[in-house]
């Protein structure tokens, strides 16, 4: 399944491209379907790039019923590895799924582009579900659950980061 999605936030690209980079566990507070971002490392070795695993806690009450016989709530958390490149206003990224990380494979690039009100977040990425016989029948349900998941944060997260950085402003 391809994963295409377009946000905006009214600031400066410098600004949302660095405060999505290093201010994503402050997002956290924002976004009532996250319990926690943890940074779990961050490798600033090479000039004008940065590698970061954030760990995404998702709360409690992210597991519908019709999937609860399939996931473990404390096991929806998902690992963000991502490739900052400063030069590009780009991100490239893959997530680890906390709950069949064997089964479901998530990779993309966010890319920063400057427009007359803020900056334009371009999402795109690829999601790949990998089920033993026994879940097909399942599939079209598992594969709604992650995509509802996966898709819709990408919105909260932009919203988070204006949220953010209209709170940074302010101070």
């Amino acid at each position: 399944m391809d994963i295409d999605v377009v946000t905006t936030v009214p600031f400066p690209r410098p600004a949302a491209f660095a405060g999505m980079r290093d201010k994503t566990p402050d997002l956290a507070r924002y976004m009532p379907n996250i319990e926690s971002v943890v940074v779990e490392s961050r490798d600033d070795s090479t000039p004008g790039e940065a590698r970061l695993v954030n760990r995404w806690q998702a709360a409690r009450s992210e597991v519908p019923a019709v999937a609860r016989k399939f996931v473990d709530p404390a096991r929806m958390f998902w690992l963000d590895h991502a490739h900052w490149i400063d030069g590009q206003w780009r991100c490239d990224w893959r997530l680890e799924m906390g709950f069949m990380p064997d089964r479901i494979k998530c990779s993309g690039s966010t890319t920063f582009f400057e427009t007359p009100t803020g900056t334009e977040m371009r999402i795109k990425g690829t999601l790949t579900l990998v089920l033993p016989l026994m879940l097909k029948p399942a599939q079209p349900t598992i594969e709604g659950f992650v995509m509802n998941t996966i898709k819709p944060n990408f919105q909260r997260t932009a919203d988070a980061l204006a949220e953010y950085l209209r709170a940074q402003k302010a101070e």
